[in-house]
């Protein structure tokens, strides 16, 4: 009765996790066209000087990836005002480039209002199972509490179930 439980459950978990996955977003290792509105935006930007890290050399080879495309805009996003004239633009190709953005590390900081505490929390949990037909679990909680400017605290535990 536990196996067929345990089993049913990692089913269901397993399918969630299968439609999630988006059979038509694009590949990070696709080619960008020269010609396409984004990579024309981003060597625009460049040659302005708004991605300090590159220069105009980078687009001289024609096409590039997407990942690559994306490691210029992570530039400009660190090194960008918000009262730039460009701002639109740039916050469009963030959105469009949201995944590449996010497997490069980039993460906006989040803004906490004066005065207000903040409280985050993540986590995660795994279910193993053996052919023995043993089966162990575990969860992972980290929270972080924001009180004040200079002040933090953080909690994390890890419980393991057998």
């Amino acid at each position: 009765m536990k196996k067929t439980v345990f089993l049913t459950a990692l089913l269901a978990a397993a399918s969630i996790t299968g439609f999630a996955y988006n059979l038509y977003a694009p590949n990070s290792f696709d080619p960008v066209s020269p010609k396409s509105w984004d990579y024309r935006t981003v060597e625009t930007l460049c040659r302005e000087g708004k991605a300090p890290s590159y220069t105009t050399d980078f687009f001289s080879r024609g096409s590039m990836t997407r990942y690559e495309l994306a490691s210029v805009i992570k530039d400009m996003l660190e090194h960008h005002n918000e009262k730039d004239k460009d701002h639109e633009s740039l916050m469009k190709l963030k959105k469009e480039y949201a995944r590449e953005l996010e497997a490069l590390g980039y993460r906006e900081e989040k803004k906490i209002p004066e005065g207000k505490p903040m409280l985050e929390m993540s986590g995660d949990g795994r279910i193993r199972y053996n052919s023995d037909g043993d089966a162990d679990g575990r969860v992972r909680v980290n929270t972080r509490w924001r009180i004040g400017d200079d002040t933090t605290v953080n909690a994390e535990g890890t419980k393991n179930v057998k």
